[in-house]
């Protein structure tokens, strides 16, 4: 009985890890690719708990080259094909073949008032707009 309830038991916590490792799987979608650089972004609310808060643009960067790359960068937003918001200049360090991404790189972008159901909308676009891409010796 009780190895029936210990097997029953460690059944119930796989399939509970299991499930948890699943919903932690992040989808980027594809936005660009040159020789260069692999673009991929995807959108998730500001606060996990606020249905209604600021939509957030996540980026996902990969330098797809054997030599380190500097990108300088400004992600834009649009409506109607308007600009509605534009980031501070971004500049970033890629080693051969390094991929970057959200927060910690400081690839997270949201305008104030931008919420999910917004960036879903047929006349809301969003781009980035690269400034510079070059080979440097490397990063610091």
């Amino acid at each position: 009985m009780k190895a029936s309830l210990l097997k029953l038991f460690v059944f119930g916590l796989m399939l509970t890890f299991v499930d948890i490792s699943h919903a932690q799987i992040v989808k980027y979608h594809e936005h660009g690719e040159t020789e260069e650089l692999r673009i991929e972004y995807r959108w998730q609310r500001e606060r996990i708990y606020t249905r209604k808060g600021n939509a957030v643009l996540n980026l996902q960067l990969t330098n797809l080259q054997d030599q380190h790359r500097e990108l300088s960068f400004v992600i834009a937003f649009y409506r109607d094909k308007q600009i509605v918001f534009e980031s501070e200049e971004n500049m970033l360090c890629f080693k051969p073949g390094q991929r970057r991404r959200g927060f910690a790189s400081g690839l997270r972008f949201f305008a104030e008032g931008i919420g999910l159901d917004d960036v879903q909308k047929d006349d809301f676009t969003w781009d980035i707009l690269i400034r510079d891409l070059r080979e440097v010796p490397g990063c610091d």
